[in-house]
């Protein structure tokens, strides 16, 4: 909030004459229409995402995996009330980045875990499961145009 002041207060000198916004008046003016025009301006302290995410995947430690509600809802009970409004979104997304550079896996059931648990289980990931669905059917494809030819 310091920062932004400080801006407006640079913005308004240039405006205006640099002795009337030196005034300690001015000053707390614009202090107070900030706080009253940013009631609810809070920085969160949480950690980044992918590192509540790792948390939640190591502390629940559930070797079938873990749901995305289920990660999200521990989440939110360590971190209640810092945790931004759009929470369900930029969690998602985080979510998937995890996913897409493989640091989780996503198995058949729709749970999560990390690499190196799965690897135990033996899961696949999406990505791997979609390339092996697309073989199948560009061999039926081959197949029946093969058919189609004789």
């Amino acid at each position: 909030m310091e920062k932004l002041k400080e801006s407006l207060m640079l913005r308004f000198a240039e405006l205006n004459s640099p002795s009337t916004i030196n005034s300690p008046h001015v000053s707390s003016v614009i202090h107070n229409h900030l706080k009253h025009v940013f009631k609810s301006f809070h920085t969160p302290t949480h950690p980044p995402y992918h590192l509540m995410i790792n948390r939640a995947m190591k502390e629940l430690n559930d070797k079938s995996g873990l749901t995305e509600e289920a990660i999200s809802e521990f989440i939110r009970k360590e971190y209640d009330g810092d945790l931004p409004f759009a929470h369900e979104t930029i969690f998602r997304i985080h979510l998937k980045k995890l996913c897409m550079s493989g640091e989780l896996v996503c198995i058949d059931d729709g749970k999560y875990m990390l690499v190196s648990e799965s690897e135990v289980v033996g899961a696949t990931f999406e990505s791997e499961e979609k390339d092996k669905e697309k073989e199948d059917e560009n061999d039926e494809r081959r197949k029946k145009t093969r058919r189609s030819i004789i």
